[in-house]
């Protein structure tokens, strides 16, 4: 029953208790039963009827009441109750950089004494009123019963200073030469010393601390040797400059990174070559240290070795041809340039596309021909090759334009059999040329002709028996606008000398290809074939008879599967892409 009463009254000191978010302030307004642990206080002290009083009967100043859960702070306020006199408001004041969590700490004492601001040294817990380190008349009235008083504490080279507020206004200032007192306590605290057999409760005592705290490294991190990296941290009602260390060895000794920079939260730190497992940073208040934070816990710096890694391309890039695009990489610092390859055949084979350039993490490439889908990126020291990283996976270089010959067929012997010449851009084309070679030499040109995509340009071709030169252009200017389709077809006669059975292969050469600025582009090649087959023999069997036709007719009807390649090639008589009912009546006439 003694614990669970114990925990309940906990319970209610905690909600006695705010914190304003984001903000280092602690309000106690002791609307509870008893002071609680976040006090260290003489035994006289007690909450009497929500407020603070000192219980003593003795009047002297040997009673300290210190607040511990907010280290550092530099505002500390409260005010007068209500129920206390003039005498009682004048005969108290504030505990100022408490050097100890202790009822004996040494510090500061500062308090309104009717026509003065007084300030006092705290030894041993007790206020030494028999040493006045200094004073100032004040400028507001004196402070009565429900005034609210509060203390302000700075610092620069030369002085603490201690500015005394009357509810909300400065009352005037109090100083201590700091060439004449300790340095400020790494961690210090405030409270109150309030006379003994007074009428001098308080209430809504209020700490406000400044804070900084160190959010990277903060512990675990292993970084390397002459690397540079963001030292970053937070604060709260903290905007002065802040000074920066290292320590590597756990906090005996410090190193200075920089001894004054800006508040900003950040700070790119180049490492130090030494390698440690037991390093921290610290920041801190660059004029006097507090406040400051360290890492929580040690961090590694471990030697750099010589290390590269592609990032960019690293696998599913695709990337078109003429294009500039950024390689990026990432390596050690003791490599001063690297040397970078291609490969378009998956590792095959290596292009080099620079020698040496600076290790700086990036180069502009201007992708090359030919078409892949297997491209590598290799990058390696350039004076020795070693160490060397190959891109994790394979990228694609790819046109804005493909020119396509559409496989054909024909009977030999025939005249008039048709190939598509398709195009695919991604970009408007205004003109294009290119010849057509057959192998093994069965074809002859007959009529070039524009179509589809490319109706209403001018066709040009020349045919050395071999070969087939052919131009396309419109004489107004006009474009193939961005698509995909049949921009040509040409006919041809098959020499009676083709096999049947075999094909001729059809490879475009010589290719040009100007977009809608008439600048070049460079295309990527698709190369066709053209089948010597016998005409509606669509079974293969080297006859064409009724089971020919009952196919068609199947074809014509969907009944059935789809047509095969070869079926197409033999049934497709008119070239029109399909088995139909013309086709059909072709074959028939053929068989009767």
């Amino acid at each position: 029953m003694r614990s669970c009463r114990a925990f309940i009254i906990l319970i209610i000191w905690s909600l006695a208790l705010s914190a304003l978010p984001g903000v280092a302030q602690t309000v106690d307004n002791f609307d509870r039963a008893t002071l609680g642990p976040n006090w260290t206080a003489d035994p006289e002290y007690v909450i009497v009827s929500n407020t603070l009083d000192n219980t003593a009967t003795t009047a002297t100043w040997n009673f300290l009441a210190l607040f511990n859960v907010v280290q550092n702070p530099f505002e500390v306020s409260f005010k007068w109750a209500a129920s206390g006199d003039a005498e009682g408001v004048n005969s108290g004041g504030f505990a100022m950089l408490l050097d100890a969590n202790s009822v004996t700490a040494n510090g500061y004492f500062i308090m309104r004494r009717y026509g003065s601001i007084d300030l006092h040294p705290i030894v041993g817990g007790n206020v030494d009123r028999t040493v006045l380190i200094s004073t100032a008349n004040p400028t507001q009235p004196t402070p009565a019963p429900g005034n609210v008083v509060k203390i302000v504490f700075r610092t620069d080279a030369t002085a603490y200073y201690f500015d005394f507020y009357l509810n909300g206004v400065l009352d005037n200032t109090v100083k201590d030469n700091r060439s004449t007192r300790p340095a400020i306590p790494a961690t210090y605290y405030a409270g109150i010393s309030l006379y003994g057999n007074r009428n001098n409760n308080i209430d809504d005592f209020t700490v406000k601390a400044q804070s900084i705290t160190v959010t990277s490294p903060n512990g675990g991190e292993v970084w390397l040797t002459n690397s540079s990296h963001a030292i970053t941290w937070s604060n709260a009602d903290f905007t002065g400059n802040v000074a920066l260390e290292y320590s590597l060895n756990g906090g005996t000794n410090w190193t200075t990174i920089t001894s004054s920079t800006s508040n900003t939260g950040s700070y790119t730190w180049t490492l130090p070559v030494t390698p440690s497992t037991t390093c921290r940073v610290r920041v801190k208040d660059a004029s006097d240290g507090v406040p400051f934070d360290i890492s929580n816990a040690n961090f590694s710096i471990e030697p750099e070795t010589e290390d590269i890694r592609v990032v960019s391309p690293n696998g599913g890039e695709n990337w078109v041809i003429n294009s500039q695009q950024e390689i990026r990489w990432t390596a050690s610092s003791i490599i001063p340039n690297v040397k970078l390859e291609y490969s378009n055949n998956n590792g095959i084979t290596w292009n080099t596309i620079i020698t040496s350039t600076p290790n700086d993490g990036s180069f502009m490439w201007t992708l090359p021909a030919p078409i892949t889908t297997q491209g590598l990126i290799r990058i390696s020291d350039a004076m020795d090759s070693m160490p060397s990283d190959v891109s994790d996976g394979a990228f694609s270089i790819s046109s804005l334009v493909t020119l396509h010959v559409k496989d054909s067929s024909g009977q030999p012997g025939s005249a008039g059999n048709v190939v598509n010449i398709w195009l695919d851009n991604l970009t408007n084309i205004r003109g294009v040329s290119f010849k057509l070679t057959d192998s093994p030499n069965n074809l002859t040109a007959m009529n070039v002709v524009a179509t589809g995509r490319a109706s209403g340009f001018t066709v040009v071709k020349s045919d050395n028996g071999t070969s087939v030169t052919v131009f396309v252009v419109h004489m107004s200017g006009g474009i193939i606008p961005v698509g995909s389709g049949t921009i040509l077809q040409i006919s041809y006669d098959v020499a009676s000398a083709a096999t049947l059975g075999s094909f001729s292969t059809m490879d475009l050469s010589t290719v040009t290809i100007s977009d809608g600025n008439s600048d070049l582009v460079v295309p990527e090649l698709v190369q066709g074939k053209f089948h010597y087959i016998k005409t509606g023999d669509l079974d293969a069997s080297g006859t064409v008879d009724q089971l020919d036709i009952d196919r068609a007719a199947d074809l014509v009807l969907k009944r059935g599967a789809a047509a095969s390649e070869y079926e197409l090639l033999c049934g497709d008589i008119d070239h029109d892409g399909d088995v139909d009912l013309f086709d059909l009546m072709a074959i028939f006439d053929i068989v009767y």
